[in-house]
Order: structure tokens, then C-alpha cells, then sequence
């Protein structure tokens, strides 16, 4: 399969290289740059010739740095202003010092300055640029609140005169709480600047360009009413992909790690893992072999928990290395830090998502060589669920075209709180009605009333957050001087950096991720159950664990997209034999696509809970009959996505609903089944699940089924939201009633369309 990539030369007849100014062709002559690609060709005809904005969506790669910097230095050069004239946002710090790096020799001949601010950043470098605003600012989400938080008198002076606000890895922004925050801090930047600069996104890995250019434009200056954006893509030639897959049975641990040690031996790769558990699991089984084996230790591992001094030796390895070096990583090397060119791209178990599986696979074959990903992973045995989920987003990519893109919450009552703390504490006393026309303008809150503000406002108030002067105006409160006086508040992720672990009121260690109540976690090297997560105390109590259990939280996960679910199923049912499995993962799809033909799960919702998916069904069958003495039970499988399925527990959990379907215990079996034990005779469950579920058409219809204090406090500051604003909040974003609203549920057998 193929990405796509294209050529052509600057003297071609349409050739947009003379445009630039002279020291830029000068540049690219140096760099010995014989041909600009069409990608760069386009951006800058649209960024010299152009007034609005533009999403740039090309394969890791493939230019675009240089297609949006090179034309946005240009005309910077010819006009001159007398501020910050473009603002970079990227969204990790390595990123920044990345491109940097790239950009450095181009603006030394451009005589612009290039600042750089983020965490690592030195006091004295910042207050050279807040005393002569001029260049680029190359900044991130959280740096950018701090400066508007800490420098707010300055930010007119700073941005008088900004002409173009520049974010890269759009995709890692779409959907969530930061790129909702990124929106913000530019409307409030535009509003105190009096500016209306050009917005350019950059990213190479984005499935609906047209929610991104929404996106892009939303709450500009320059947009009166829709989009106004021009999207530049590259064009239609495509390179070729190597796809391996590998499975193995977790019996064999000992020949999984051998293999996978031959894959990495003598290469430049990367591991990527989905728990930073797997990770140094992974690379402590590589030292192991190497060991044995008298090799050179060339291992490393790169994620959050790891110092920021390790990190940069890790990526400078990567980069200006030319030997054999293996680094096993999560998320951290997903974005486009420059790592120099890899052999190969290495996943254990399936990818989180497409989006992250096309962003992996983009970190090798750079420079126009040949992407190149193989995966392994040891499951169980009976049906491989891993790997059928690999097989669905490698198909989804490949022969659907389809990558999921973030949904927004349409609520998010956190971040509500965030920037109303954050204005507040930046601009001084409101009143309350200019607070909240302030705050409600701001484009990540338009679908919040007057009175949902109000109310807010009002408990933030009695949370002693905000604060009414003797006159009426709204100032912060003491607790919200000490939230924001602190470096962690202008992040909007919640703080999980360190919690205490308790067992007895003896401490047992640190952990910096939050686990559910009723998972299992290792620490000490010993096996504990979470009882009680104590947020605002930051501690978690525990008590002994069963050392045989597998089911093992290491923070994190993602949601399941509906449509991934699906293709699962149909990965299941159908046929074909993928060209990309090796011997051992196309025996696991055999083998698991005959367990589940046996059980029937890919042609019926309710399916024999007495059954074991490693052998074939027993004689025992689900009962039709409707005088049921003893409950039976049942497993759903409505091949839903994430928030479908949450939403049918919510259902099949509530009290009186439990009592109507007769149901004794429902338990999530994974995340594609619900179990079940009911005294109903299957057809009448179907039917009474049916009717409940035509209650259920709305968002707003599930609030009374959702239990406040069952809530996960996922938000850094839902711990100060008044209830309902929280039932909503998690409704809005957790839960979807128009996934469980298909009439099929529970009325008949689900037929696949395979």
C-alpha cells in the first residue's frame, strides 16, 4: 500500500519559487534543493498569493515544514513587523527544539530572530523577548497560557503586529480538551492584540479535512461566517508500505522475545508499545538477550516517566547515530520530532487507534524511502482479540481509506473553569455580565447558556474560586490563587503525576497514573487491589491483590471507534487471508474465526455465557422458554464502539431497570461484551431491552441513569464542578444514545453485512 508524494522543479512553467525573496532562493540553491515538491509549490502560492487560512496535509516527511516556513519568512522579511509576526504552536517540547534546529540557519539569513518558550527555556531568554517582541515565537499550549496568565499587559505590544499563527500536528490538537484550549488562548490573543492573523495547520495524519479546517477557522478574527480555508494536499503518486504481522501464543514467551529480538538485531528501529509498563518489559527482555547472546547493548526506552535529560540522549542516539540502536516507546516519538532514518517500525499488540498506527508507520521510511511496520504481540489462546483488532485498523487504512478523528466534548465544564480562572486572574475584576460575555465568546463554550454560566459562576463562588467585591464585581478567590500560582495549571490535562500508594496506612510507593476501583495494579513486586482513589489527597488505597490475575491496569487506553468495532466483526466473518500474516498469525485468524463461527458471535447479539472461546461450544444452550426458574446467563455482543458501550452498561446497571429485566449481575467481559444473568426468557429480555432503550434517544435522557459519585474524575478540575455540570460533562463526552438506538439491539439477531 502507498502513501502519496510528488515532485517538480522550480523553473517548471508554473513555478512559484521566484516569488520568494532572493535570500530564500539563495538558500534553497545551498541546500542544493534541485526541485520543490508540489506540496511546497502550492503552499507557497497560497501563502504569497492568499488571504485566508490553510490546512497543509502531507505524509511525514514530505516538506512541509519548509512548505509553510519558507513563504511565511518571506513575506516577513518584506514587511517587517513590529511585533511577534508569526506564532508557532507545537505540541511537545522536543517538537519546538526540533524544528528549531531545522528552521535556525534560515532565519540567521533572514535576520529574524527565532525564540523559543517552553519549560526548559531560561528566565532571561523570555525576558529578551518580551523586551523586543519581533520574529517567530515558536511556543506550547501551556507556555502560551502562562504568558497570557503571567505577561497579560504585555500581549498587545507582543502581538500588534502577528500575521500568521502556525500549529503543527493539527491531528494531535482535533478533539480534545488542549486543541479546545489552543482556540481560546488565540481569540483571547486576538481580542487584546486587536490582530487577525492567518492560521496555517500542518499534519500528516488526518482522516476528515474537512471537521479540521472547521476547526482551524473557528473563533478567527478573519472568518464572519463558515470556514474560509484552502486545504493543500500532496497529489497522487504513492509509495509502497511493507506490512508484516506475527502472533504467538503467550505459552511462548520465551520464542515470542527471541523473534522479536531477530527483527530489531543489526536495524534502526523503533519499538512502540501501548503501556509504558510494556515498554520497559520490552527493552528489559532485549538487554536479557543481549546479554546471553554477548551483543552490543545498543536498548533504550523513551516515555513520560523518563527524565527530559534521558529522553534528549535517547532521540539524539536516534538521530545522530549510524549503527544499530532499538528504543521501545509510547506515544513520546509518535509526533514529528526528527529521529533520522529508521529500518523499520516495530508494534506490539494493536495500535490504539488508525490515526496512531498511520503516525508510527510515518516515522519509518522518511526521506522517500519505504515505510516499513511489523507487528507481534503473545495472546492467549482461543480467539486472538489483539490480533483480529491489528488485522481491523490496518484494513481500515488500507482498503476502507478511513482514519477516526477526535470527537469534541460539546461540554467541557473543566475547561469552563480553566479559562474563566485563567481570565480572571490575568485581566482583574468584572462584573458578572462582562465576565461571562467574555468567557461565553470564547469558541470552544458556544454551547453554553447564559444560565448554565451563571449557575457555574455562582458555585465557583461558594468554592471560594471566584469572589464577589463589596460592589458586585467578580475577582479570583484565594483557593484560585493558589491553583493558578502554581506551574501545573496551565496545563489542561489533570495532574497524575505522582500518587500515593496505601495499604493499612503504610505507604507502598508512587504511581503517576489514576486506576479504577476494582482493578488490579503491581507495585514492590506484588500484586494490589484498588479500593479507594483519593483524589484531592492524591492517594490510593489498596489492599492485597490476586497474584494470578492477568487483568492488570497500567493507566491509559483509548476509545474504541464504532467503526473499528465493526470491522472487527467483519475481520471475523469473512474469508480472507490477509497477504501481510505470517504462518503463525493466519493459524490464530483460522482458529479464532472457527471459535467464533461456533459460537455464533458475529451472527447473534446474545450468545451462550457458559461458553469458553478457547474450545468449541458445550450442549448447553440459551433457554427460549418463558417460566425460568434459575437465572441465565448470557453475554451481549453489540459490536459497539467505546462510548456505545458504556452507555448499554449504563442501561443494563440501573436499579429499576435491573428489576424489569430481571437481571442478578451484569459485568463488562471485555471491551466488545457485556455479561449477563438474568431470570427473563431470552425473548422477552429482547424485548423489554428494546423498549427501554426507545427512552433512551437522547444524551440528555440518560442523566437520571448516571450515578454522580461513579463519575471518573478524568478532568484536572471536575473535582470543583457542581453535580449536574458534571453528569452533563460526562454524558456530553463519555456516552452516545444514538449507538444503543439501533432497533436490532435486543429484538433480534444481529445479521452481518460482510
Amino acid at each position: 500500500m502507498n502513501t502519496q508524494s510528488s515532485m517538480s522543479s522550480p523553473t517548471a512553467e508554473v513555478s512559484h519559487f521566484s516569488r520568494l525573496a532572493p535570500f530564500i532562493r539563495e538558500y534553497v540553491y545551498e541546500k542544493k534543493w534541485f526541485s520543490l515538491r508540489d506540496i511546497q509549490e502550492a503552499a507557497i502560492a497560497e501563502i504569497l498569493g492568499g488571504d485566508g487560512h490553510i490546512l497543509i496535509g502531507a505524509g511525514t516527511a514530505s516538506g512541509k515544514t519548509e512548505a509553510c516556513f519558507i513563504p511565511v519568512v518571506s513575506l516577513l522579511c518584506e514587511n517587517k513587523p513590529s511585533s511577534v509576526g508569526a506564532l508557532y504552536i507545537g505540541p511537545l517540547k522536543a517538537l519546538i527544539n526540533d524544528q528549531a534546529r531545522r528552521l535556525e540557519s534560515l532565519m540567521e539569513q533572514a535576520a529574524l530572530p527565532l525564540w523559543r518558550w517552553h519549560g526548559d527555556i531560561s528566565a532571561h531568554h523570555k525576558k529578551s523577548l518580551l523586551q523586543n517582541p519581533s520574529g517567530i515565537l515558536q511556543i506550547t499550549p501551556e507556555s502560551l497560557e502562562a504568558l497570557l496568565l503571567r505577561s497579560s499587559g504585555m500581549i498587545r505590544a507582543m502581538f500588534a503586529s502577528l500575521s500568521f499563527v502556525i500549529i503543527d500536528e493539527v491531528h494531535s490538537f482535533l478533539g480534545s480538551e488542549r486543541g479546545s484550549q489552543i482556540l481560546c488562548q488565540l481569540a483571547r490573543i486576538e481580542e487584546s492584540a486587536l490582530c487577525r492573523p492567518r492560521r496555517i495547520g500542518l499534519s500528516a495524519t488526518l482522516g476528515d479535512y474537512a471537521q479540521a479546517m472547521e476547526w482551524l477557522c473557528r473563533g478567527s478574527g478573519r472568518v464572519i461566517s463558515g470556514c474560509s480555508a484552502s486545504l493543500i494536499r500532496e497529489g497522487k503518486n504513492r509509495r509502497r508500505i511493507r506490512i508484516a504481522v506475527d502472533h504467538f501464543n503467550r505459552a511462548e514467551d520465551g520464542a515470542y522475545h527471541e523473534t522479536l529480538y531477530h527483527e530489531v538485531l543489526g536495524r534502526r528501529s523503533i519499538i512502540f508499545t501501548n503501556s509504558r509498563i510494556e515498554a520497559e518489559e520490552t527493552i528489559a527482555a532485549m538487554k536479557d538477550i543481549s546479554a546471553r547472546r554477548r551483543d552490543n547493548d545498543r536498548f533504550f526506552v523513551h516515555h513520560g516517566s523518563i527524565s527530559a535529560s534521558l529522553r534528549s540522549e535517547t532521540e539524539r542516539e536516534l538521530k545522530d547515530s549510524t549503527g544499530p540502536v532499538t528504543v521501545a516507546a509510547t506515544a513520546t516519538l509518535e509526533l514529528g520530532i526528527d529521529i533520522g532514518k529508521l529500518d523499520r517500525v516495530i508494534q506490539i499488540g494493536p495500535p490504539l487507534s488508525v490515526s496512531a498506527f498511520v503516525q508510527r508507520l510515518g516515522r519509518s521510511g522518511r526521506l522517500r524511502g519505504t515505510p516499513e511496520i511489523y507487528f507481534t504481540a503473545a495472546e492467549d489462546s482461543g480467539i486472538a482479540w489483539g490480533l483480529v483488532k491489528t488485522i481491523a485498523i490496518i484494513e481500515l487504512y488500507l482498503k476502507d481509506k478511513w482514519i477516526e478523528q477526535g470527537e469534541e466534548n460539546p461540554l467541557p465544564y473543566s475547561l469552563l473553569v480553566h479559562q474563566t480562572l485563567s481570565v480572571i486572574c490575568s485581566l482583574g475584576v468584572h462584573s458578572p455580565s462582562a465576565l461571562r460575555r467574555r468567557i461565553l465568546s470564547l469558541p470552544a463554550f458556544v454551547n453554553f447558556s447564559e444560565d448554565d454560566f451563571n449557575q457555574l459562576m455562582n458555585h465557583l463562588i461558594s468554592a471560594d474560586l471566584l469572589e464577589k467585591t463589596a460592589e458586585g464585581g467578580i475577582i479570583a478567590g484565594l483557593e484560585a490563587g493558589r491553583l493558578t500560582s502554581h506551574y501545573s495549571f496551565y496545563s489542561v490535562f489533570a495532574d497524575t503525576a505522582e500518587y500515593r500508594v496505601v495499604s493499612d496506612g503504610r505507604e507502598i510507593g508512587h504511581i503517576n497514573f489514576i486506576p479504577p476501583e476494582g482493578a488490579n495494579i503491581v507495585l514492590a513486586g506484588r500484586y494490589w487491589k484498588v479500593d479507594l482513589v483519593l483524589r484531592r489527597e492524591k492517594e490510593v488505597v489498596v489492599s492485597a491483590g490476586d497474584a494470578g490475575s492477568r487483568q492488570l491496569w497500567t493507566g491509559g487506553g483509548a476509545e474504541l471507534h464504532k467503526t473499528a468495532a465493526q470491522r472487527m466483526r467483519k475481520v471475523l466473518a469473512e474469508k480472507t487471508e490477509y497477504p501481510y500474516l505470517s504462518a503463525r498469525a493466519l493459524s490464530r485468524l483460522s482458529e479464532s474465526r472457527k471459535l467464533a463461527k461456533l459460537h455464533r458471535i458475529c451472527e447473534d447479539i446474545f450468545i451462550n455465557a457458559e461458553i469458553n472461546f478457547s474450545r468449541e461450544p458445550t450442549n448447553s444452550y440459551l433457554r427460549y422458554d418463558t417460566n425460568i426458574e434459575e437465572p441465565q446467563s448470557f453475554v451481549i455482543f453489540p459490536w459497539l464502539g467505546s462510548r456505545g458501550m458504556r452507555t448499554l452498561l449504563l442501561v443494563l446497571q440501573n436499579g429499576d431497570y435491573r428489576k424489569t429485566l430481571g437481571i442478578h449481575s451484569v459485568s463488562r467481559e471485555n471491551e466488545l461484551s457485556v455479561s449477563v444473568s438474568s431470570t427473563l426468557a431470552l425473548p422477552r429480555f429482547k424485548t423489554e431491552l428494546a423498549e427501554i432503550l426507545k427512552n433512551h434517544t437522547t444524551v440528555e435522557s440518560l442523566y437520571p441513569l448516571i450515578d454522580p459519585a461513579k463519575i471518573p474524575l478524568t478532568g484536572k478540575f471536575d473535582p470543583y464542578l457542581p453535580t449536574q455540570a458534571l453528569v452533563r460533562q460526562y454524558a456530553a463526552a463519555m456516552l452516545d444514545a444514538e449507538e444503543i438506538s439501533n432497533e436490532e439491539l435486543g429484538i433480534r439477531n444481529f445479521i452481518p453485512h460482510c
